[in-house]
């Protein structure tokens, strides 16, 4: 859902740590959406993350407008790699590059079908979300939203 905060519904999310091409580092939580289809690993952060992570990010951007749920929608396709890994209280995922999408819309970071498995995740359960680290059978509760 775009830019809602006040939403009751559960989805999967996880913690994930961020590394920008700085050296700068974010934790924040991330939905998983399996709906967000687009080749290889892709994360769409909200604006004020894209900034706090990347800078001045659109000076390595390009407005694109692409399909989404609620029809066409523009986004910062940002042409500078982002690690990202999965973490939690036990253990850490493995480190992945991702492209970015920057939304001015949405207020939650989403990882994108591709992303999700590359992270090593995988969904348990959507509501009231449950998921695992691909090869272990601990399953483990959503995170708490974080909004941008």
């Amino acid at each position: 859902m775009r830019g809602s905060r006040g939403a009751c519904r559960v989805a999967v999310r996880i913690r994930i740590e961020l590394l920008g091409p700085d050296g700068r580092c974010l934790r924040t939580a991330a939905i998983l959406n399996g709906g967000f289809e687009v080749p290889g690993p892709h994360l769409l952060l909200p604006r004020s993350c894209a900034e706090r992570l990347l800078g001045a990010y659109r000076t390595h951007a390009v407005r694109q407008v692409l399909d989404a749920a609620g029809g066409s929608a523009e986004f910062w396709a940002v042409d500078l790699p982002v690690g990202g890994c999965v973490t939690t209280d036990d253990r850490k995922g493995p480190l992945v590059e991702f492209r970015v999408l920057v939304s001015e819309g949405d207020s939650e970071l989403l990882v994108s079908d591709s992303g999700i498995d590359a992270l090593g995740v995988r969904i348990e359960s959507f509501e009231p979300g449950r998921w695992r680290f691909d090869g272990e059978t601990r399953v483990r509760p959503t995170e708490a939203a974080e909004y941008w």
